[in-house]
């Protein structure tokens, strides 16, 4: 009677013993994850460079160094980065991720990162990192930096509204001030003849700006996002789509948030109660409108502010200029 019960436990621990040996220590298997999509509308594939094989895309999919996003026409999709940065990809565009993890006394992340064609909006965080940005038509080196760039048919684009980024082309390397853009050049164009001022913003508002979670229920917010000059206030009459992100992760956004023929929307957005991991923002919660096209490299975001609780009993934060690496404070 206990021969069948040897025989079946014999089985079972073989089974066990080739599924082990067949995966890789979870260790080796994520060492080279540096991101992952997110918030994904249309069609996206990835060419992963592990298995050599093309994808689908899909929510929550982990990239390694050196994977490639490619979004179809109308696709849309958030990358976002270990170390909080994040690029937002626009229709018909391909975009390499590579980056490396040094640890010593702070942490350094190295980014070299291709934008073989097509457009993308990105915001670095500003931490210790190396950045690098390569496209067919110029090179962009950045530091702590929310930037736009397009790069089609040999020729580009280059927006900037925080941060400092030097740009290069085969001519020449020129730096590049927050609210001032590139219009479209070449590899051997002048690049400061090509410097321009970004003329329009998307200003937002909302007559709840202290957030209180009473009961820890959610709070529902009524955000206002209108088109408008930057020297004039003048509202601009354009219609176009917009990408709302924040700093703070219990956000349910809107499905679709898109600018009328007024230049105008009007969205709800839904706040979770903070917990005790939140106690870093320091009761500051910020959510940017950006404009989610290709051609909007003359729009600067928005940017809105809101006040949250601090956990009671959690650790506080601060964040010194000189290192940018998070400390805990008494």
């Amino acid at each position: 009677m206990k021969k069948p019960f040897r025989n079946g436990l014999i089985f079972f621990v073989s089974v066990v013993f080739i599924l082990t040996a067949a995966i890789p220590p979870i260790f080796a298997q994520s060492k080279d994850i540096i991101a992952s999509l997110q918030r994904i509308s249309g069609r996206v594939s990835v060419k992963q460079v592990r298995t050599r094989k093309t994808i689908r895309g899909r929510n929550g999919l982990l990239l390694r160094t050196g994977d490639t996003v490619i979004t179809a026409r109308r696709a849309r999709s958030t990358i976002k980065f270990r170390n909080g940065s994040e690029i937002r990809l626009f229709p018909r565009s391909e975009f390499q991720v590579r980056a490396s993890e040094r640890k010593g006394k702070y942490r350094t992340f190295r980014f070299s990162l291709f934008s073989r064609v097509g457009a993308f909006w990105g915001r670095f965080v500003k931490r210790r990192q190396v950045a690098n940005i390569r496209t067919p038509t110029a090179t962009i080196g950045i530091k702590g930096t929310v930037l736009r760039v397009v790069d089609r048919d040999g020729k580009a684009r280059v927006a900037l509204t925080e941060g400092l980024i030097d740009v290069s082309n085969d001519r020449e390397t020129v730096e590049l001030r927050p609210g001032k853009r590139l219009t479209e050049f070449t590899s051997s164009d002048t690049l400061a003849d090509k410097i321009e001022d970004i003329p329009l913003q998307l200003d937002m508002k909302s007559q709840k700006r202290k957030l209180e979670f009473r009961n820890k229920q959610n709070e529902e917010v009524f955000v206002s996002i209108q088109l408008v000059n930057i020297k004039t206030g003048r509202t601009i009459r354009r219609s176009g789509p917009v990408y709302l992100r924040s700093n703070y992760d219990k956000i349910t956004y809107p499905s679709s948030a898109v600018l009328d023929t007024r230049g105008f929307v009007r969205v709800a957005v839904q706040f979770a109660p903070p917990e005790a991991a939140d106690a870093r923002l320091n009761g500051n919660v910020f959510l940017w409108a950006v404009m989610d096209q290709e051609d909007a490299d003359d729009v600067s975001e928005g940017r809105l502010k809101f006040t949250i609780p601090v956990p009671a009993g959690a650790d506080r934060f601060r964040i010194p200029s000189d290192t940018g690496e998070v400390q805990r404070t008494q």
